[in-house]
């Protein structure tokens, strides 16, 4: 595989990846506390407004609730600093981005991945980037596990001269490529002196990014334009990142005119926001699938009967509309559109269907009988459970609340659990949950590293035990399942590697190891009267949400 040659000098079409992503329902940000700062900066300032349970002045790119979130840069993704070697699109999906890799190439059967880096980059303190740089970032992860949130596995990785980098991998690999190249890359000379990289705070990050820090404080942030960036450099000379408590708080500063671009779920957006002004935009692609979470080894969502039971009788459309979603209809749970090509001939046109009596029936038949109360029970225990998810992501409660209510006339009781931004994903990591929604893996831009990233019980961890990675929380076990996983990356043609995915739909459709609902977008919302330049579903080329390949696009008005 290789790609073209230069990333946004040669004006690159479309789409996003999760390097910017966060803020949505299927992934898990950071939420936060903090006032506005207005946008005062003239047309060479942008405010944006993000979410921040505590802003501190940790920059390091691999540790969970640093500074980077607020600028909607996933724990262990490329960012406005420090960057990747390729830029993953999931907007217009295959078509990702070359970055501080210009090409890439993957040989010997998919075990060997060359990458050709970019040349004349430098780190902001002017030392010049190199494929030593590369090699010491994925070393450094290799040795340290709990760096390593993007999963990337390899058995080697070599510099081939100062601008080309060799991974080899026990196995074929292509289908980790994504995982592979997100990864933020550090430079050699600062962090080699670093004593533990898995506490270590990186108060000034020095990165290779067309953004560097400048000021610091406990509700925003200012980065400034990168002068000496290996691309052309930002029109925008600065960007103040302003931390919010919650989804309302950066919605008011949109409307008031006090932030300029988020990345932020909007009740009613069109009257809320859109409405106010010909300058106010709101999108947000379809990124992947979300639904209820549950923990298969906690009853009573450990019975399939009662997830079957669900699925069967909530009402998809209520549950979406709830937060301007797009209601899931495949039962394959692969988010539609997108995927329409990956669904196997006898799924095509069977779409989930509302029907109570059959949940009820399913219930009966399954050896529950209702109680006085109208809820389901067996064996003198209540069919109840709690749904956990970060009280400021209102997008959820707003569904959570139409769940409550659907499953009491299905016969099963809902309790809402609330925590914080910053103890979710501890929580379901460890499987300290009975079940969750905003599922915290990045926007998959592949069938197959959809289904890896839910289901493949190869990531298996027992209760108790942190998955560093979060995929398969819900710790589905199945051996024909995590066959199929192992056997994948064999596969030699796209018709073999189909019909993998074709089995795994089955097991999927018949386990229901997670309940699909809606489908979730990467929410953008941005004006345009100071800058110009951001995509729109006519000029879909990144995602909305604030990121650094659109930062580079974007001009004063």
């Amino acid at each position: 595989m290789t790609t073209s040659p230069s990333p946004i000098a040669s004006g690159i079409s479309r789409r996003g990846i999760l390097a910017g992503a966060l803020a949505g329902a299927g992934t898990l940000a950071l939420s936060a506390c903090a006032g506005s700062t207005g946008s005062t900066g003239g047309n060479d300032e942008l405010t944006i407004a993000g979410q921040s349970d505590n802003l501190t002045q940790v920059f390091n790119p691999f540790l969970p609730n640093s500074a980077q979130g607020l600028t909607y840069t996933s724990q262990g993704s490329g960012g406005f600093i420090y960057e990747p070697l390729v830029q993953i699109n999931t907007v217009d999906i295959g078509n990702d981005l070359p970055w501080l890799a210009k090409t890439w190439r993957w040989s010997d059967n998919n075990k060997t991945l060359t990458l050709d880096l970019q040349t004349g980059v430098k780190w902001t303190d002017g030392t010049a980037f190199s494929a030593d740089d590369v090699v010491f970032t994925y070393t450094m992860l290799k040795n340290n596990a709990a760096l390593n949130t993007i999963g990337a596995e390899f058995a080697s990785v070599t510099a081939a001269g100062p601008s080309q980098v060799v991974f080899t991998f026990a196995v074929p690999s292509e289908q980790f490529f994504t995982n592979m190249v997100s990864c933020p890359i550090v430079s050699k000379h600062i962090w080699s002196t670093v004593k533990d990289p898995t506490t270590y705070t990186d108060k000034n990050p020095v990165g290779t990014g067309p953004f560097t820090l400048s000021t610091f404080s406990a509700q925003s942030f200012l980065l400034v334009r990168n002068e000496d960036y290996w691309q052309s450099k930002a029109a925008i000379k600065s960007l103040r990142f302003v931390a919010y408590k919650d989804n309302e708080g950066m919605t008011n500063a949109l409307v008031q005119g006090q932030a300029d671009w988020a990345g932020t779920f909007i009740a009613n957006a069109d009257k809320t926001y859109v409405s106010r002004s010909s300058h106010n935009h709101y999108w947000a692609p379809i990124n992947g699938t979300d639904g209820l979470i549950p923990n298969l080894e906690r009853w009573p969502l450990s019975d399939l009967a009662v997830r079957q039971a669900i699925s069967l009788g909530v009402n998809r459309k209520q549950v979406a509309a709830a937060s301007n979603d797009v209601p899931a209809t495949s039962v394959t749970g692969l988010p539609m559109p997108a995927y329409t090509s990956s669904i196997a001939p006898q799924y095509k046109a069977l779409n989930y269907v509302q029907d109570v009596d059959k949940a009820q029936q399913t219930l009966t038949d399954a050896g529950y009988t209702k109680g006085g109360d109208g809820y389901f029970a067996k064996d003198g225990k209540r069919v109840e459970f709690s749904i956990s998810f970060p009280s400021s992501y209102t997008e959820i409660a707003a569904r959570c609340q139409v769940l409550v209510s659907q499953l009491k006339d299905i016969g099963i009781k809902l309790d809402i659990d609330t925590t914080t931004v910053n103890d979710i994903n501890p929580m379901t990591a460890k499987g300290d949950f009975d079940s969750t929604m905003g599922y915290p893996v990045n926007s998959a831009p592949r069938a197959f590293s959809y289904y890896d990233n839910t289901i493949n019980p190869n990531h298996y961890y027992p209760i108790g035990k942190a998955t560093p990675t979060w995929q398969n929380i819900e710790r589905f076990q199945n051996a024909e399942a995590a066959a199929l996983f192992d056997e994948y990356p064999k596969a030699t043609t796209d018709a073999q590697r189909q019909q993998i995915i074709d089995q795994l739909e089955t097991i999927f459709v018949e386990n229901l190891p997670w309940i699909p609902m809606f489908y979730w977008g990467s929410y953008g919302d941005w004006s345009t009267a100071r800058v110009t330049g951001f995509p729109t579903t006519d000029d879909p080329y990144f995602t909305p949400v604030p990121n650094p390949v659109v930062a580079l696009r974007l001009k004063p008005a």
